[in-house]
């Protein structure tokens, strides 16, 4: 078996100069699903069928496929399957054909179209020429028509704007993915003519040049009629997605994770829920995100490239990018960990707390309006409302060593570079620019002074100057 996405179409309905294959659905380009299906249905020889302008899909994807050159993205699906000749005109199996814009179908639905093709040939002594996705619509309108004899033989697959008032009434409607039989592909794909209306090229020709020659061509019903969805504009993209991300998402609650609001939890392929996970509302989780089991996120918090380890909890509007939060720990609400941030266990990064490319160690407290930047911060450290580790100096970055269990006091601010020891303590509001010793105390505040009378005096002026 070998698969054939087919890349390379123009997406003109988008009114972008961007290729229609390329928009992200999930966070993932749209093609991304289509060969994913092909991989995830056990499909190992996989090719694609791009254009000038969708020569990105190349480095999106990489080396692990094989790709042909459509001149005319214009051509039409017959023409971008004969820009691929060299990949299937001598190989005598099937090959699946999908297009590039059809995300939703199932790569459990395209196992059981090959092994409904293994069953005709073994129960019916029949090879199949062809086999194409299908699925009854109540309303069928703007969706190519499967017309079937009365032994229901696929005879042809005909466009609304060519269906006679008789076949507009059939509500068994194409789904755009087809399996060929190669040898018999080649007999007749070279036979389509060009369409009146557009010029193109239509694959679909094929059934009927097929059935003419007495060839065997089948429907197979989709599992879920949504697969057969294609995405022809920026609505239909819009709606295509929620259903994968509906799916993604039931995926996940049968999995042992509670899902709370689910149409408003957004969530990527990438993401592992590793069981007994709890997500609010409005979350985000996004890219290689790992949340391990017991795990619970707050409401309208974001997560992306992070690990969450057992029994983390996320306070509601948090966000966590690319870091690493270990077991027991609490992040939020209203937190911002990120850069290759690692927040050691037990340890709770609190309101308006922000961390950015630093590690954290265990029964760590920074529960209030701080900001950790560049810095090694020991266990059992406290770390008051306020404190500021000052790393840029306006041409570089500078790292803050702090040891276990130090004492930073409220609105203190660190000027790196420094050390500061061992249980080493910080008087609140200082500015200390100098290394401090293991368990020192350090106070740098300008000296207060009080002037008697001055302050009431001070409050009359402004009274009377205010009438």
């Amino acid at each position: 078996m070998r698969g054939l996405v087919l890349a390379a179409g123009l997406g003109t309905r988008f009114k972008s100069e961007k290729p229609k294959v390329l928009y992200p659905i999930l966070g993932k380009p749209m093609v991304w699903y289509a060969v994913s299906a092909l991989e995830d249905a056990g499909i190992k020889e996989i090719a694609l069928v791009v254009s000038d302008v969708s020569r990105e899909v190349m480095n999106l994807l990489g080396n692990n496929y094989r790709y042909f050159m459509q001149s005319n993205p214009k051509g039409g699906t017959a023409d971008a399957v004969i820009s691929a000749l060299d990949f299937w005109r001598d190989y005598d199996g099937y090959l699946l054909v999908i297009n590039g814009d059809t995300p939703a179908v199932k790569a459990s639905t395209l196992k059981s179209m090959v092994r409904y093709l293994n069953l005709v040939k073994e129960y019916e002594g029949v090879r199949l020429s062809a086999l194409l996705l299908s699925s009854f619509l109540p309303d069928p309108t703007g969706y190519g028509r499967v017309i079937k004899d009365e032994k229901g033989n696929v005879i042809k697959v005909v466009e609304e704007k060519d269906a006679s008032a008789e076949e507009k009434l059939v509500n068994e409607i194409n789904g755009g993915v087809y399996l060929f039989y190669c040898p018999h592909l080649l007999e007749v794909i070279f036979h389509i003519k060009p369409s009146r209306m557009t010029g193109e090229l239509y694959l679909t020709e094929v059934f009927h040049l097929m059935y003419q020659k007495g060839y065997v061509v089948r429907s197979f019903m989709a599992e879920d009629p949504s697969e057969i969805m294609g995405v022809n504009d920026r609505w239909d993209l819009a709606v295509v997605e929620n259903v994968l991300r509906l799916r993604i998402l039931q995926k996940w609650a049968k999995e042992g994770n509670t899902v709370h609001q689910p149409e408003s939890v957004y969530i990527e392929p990438d993401v592992k829920l590793e069981g007994d996970v709890e997500i609010e509302a409005l979350v985000s989780l996004k890219g290689n995100t790992v949340l391990k089991r017991g795990c619970k996120v707050g409401k309208g918090s974001v997560i992306e490239n992070s690990i969450l380890e057992e029994n983390v909890v996320v306070e509601p509007y948090s966000v966590i990018k690319n870091s690493h939060i270990k077991k027991g720990a609490i992040v939020g609400p209203f937190a911002h960990v990120r850069d290759n941030s690692v927040i050691g266990e037990a340890s709770h990064i609190g309101n308006f707390v922000e961390v950015k490319k630093s590690s954290i160690g265990k029964e760590v407290k920074a529960k209030h309006l701080a900001y950790i930047g560049d810095a090694f911060v020991g266990d059992l450290t406290n770390i008051g409302a306020g404190v500021v580790f000052a790393n840029y100096d306006g041409k570089r970055k500078y790292e803050t060593y702090v040891g276990k269990g130090a004492f930073i006091g409220s609105n203190s601010l660190l000027i790196a570079p420094i050390k500061l020891g061992d249980y080493s303590y910080v008087a609140g509001g200082s500015v200390i620019n100098k290394n401090v010793e293991e368990g020192d105390l350090a106070i740098g505040r300008a000296r207060m002074r009080v002037i008697k009378g001055k302050g009431k005096e001070k409050l009359l002026d402004d009274q009377l100057k205010e009438r």
